[in-house]
């Protein structure tokens, strides 16, 4: 019994440093992951990709429903100079978007200033209390 106690609290314990708060990442340089197999078969992340817009860099990704019912999602986007170092991520909030089902929509965003040369995605669900 007190085996048990203690390897549940370890679990606990470890759980709780899990980081990664998405569920699905995706960059515009083509790559794809999904952190979390639930709401991976959810949704998904399509189409993403970076292009010149005015001086700076803009950016689109779709999201594509996979249930017939409503989900709803957190996004985030970060984007990145040349040399890989995030531009103002620190002011980068996660947005709420809704997707009805099976339904797609497609969420774009614009580089905080012209050194961006990609982005990251990360679509997470939001879990009602």
């Amino acid at each position: 019994m007190k085996t048990a106690v203690l390897m549940t609290v370890a679990l606990l314990t470890l759980g709780a440093c899990v980081t990664n708060t998405a569920g699905i990442y995706a960059n515009s340089q083509g790559v794809n992951r999904v952190d979390n197999v639930s709401i991976g078969r959810k949704v998904s992340l399509e189409s993403i990709k970076a292009y010149p817009d005015g001086g700076q860099l803009s950016g689109y990704a779709t999201l594509r429903s996979h249930t017939s019912y409503n989900l709803n999602l957190q996004y985030r986007v970060t984007w990145y100079d040349a040399n890989n170092n995030s531009i103002d991520a620190e002011n980068m909030s996660w947005v709420p978007v809704t997707l009805h089902g099976f339904q797609q929509v497609q969420v774009k965003s614009t580089a905080p200033n012209g050194r961006a040369s990609w982005f990251d995605i990360q679509i997470r669900e939001i879990i009602p209390n």
